[in-house]
């Protein structure tokens, strides 16, 4: 599920976040105000992500993180029932949830895009501007690759759409 899209059809129950980078923490944040209760599942010993979002997510009522715990199983048959975790590395745990929120994070895959005086940020992500248009004259670039803070397939159907757009008026105006 996606908190942004799904979170609002959990209001009132309980889910769980299985994650510890920003992208977990930005949905547990969002879904903190929505669910029941949330559950954050991070395999690591602390989270990964920026202090000022940890710092937002400390001391929420509602929120119980569950540092050093691997995911192994959500069970349930047409909706999610559970989860079941093993924290430690021995205790195995159930939690019971309604809905899970994979968070794991992204690493977008740009390596193709290496080329002179291509511009990246410090996530690997193409720099574009409001036309999708790179740094590099005539090239254009759209989607989870590029710094659009907004991670969403309509968001990268619509830049999309505005990088054939602007291609499109690049080459009506180039002479071949």
């Amino acid at each position: 599920y996606c908190a942004t899209c799904d979170g609002p059809l959990f209001t009132g129950k309980d889910v769980a976040v299985i994650g510890g980078g920003n992208s977990a923490l930005d949905a547990a944040l969002q879904l903190k105000s929505i669910a029941k209760k949330t559950y954050v599942i991070n395999i690591n010993q602390e989270f990964t992500g920026d202090p000022v979002m940890i710092d937002k997510l400390e001391g929420a009522e509602n929120v119980e993180v569950i540092h050093n715990a691997a995911t192994q199983e959500i069970s349930g048959g047409d909706f999610v029932s559970g989860i079941k975790i093993l924290e430690e590395g021995k205790n195995m745990k159930t939690i019971p949830v309604e809905g899970v929120f994979i968070e794991v994070g992204s690493i977008p895959t740009s390596q193709l895009a290496k080329c002179e005086g291509l511009e990246f940020n410090d996530q690997n992500e193409i720099t574009v501007n409001n036309r999708c248009e790179t740094t590099v004259p005539g090239l254009f670039a759209a989607g989870d690759v590029t710094n659009v803070p907004e991670k969403q397939i309509i968001v990268a159907a619509a830049q999309g759409c505005i990088a054939s757009l602007s291609a499109f008026k690049y080459l009506s105006k180039s002479k071949f």
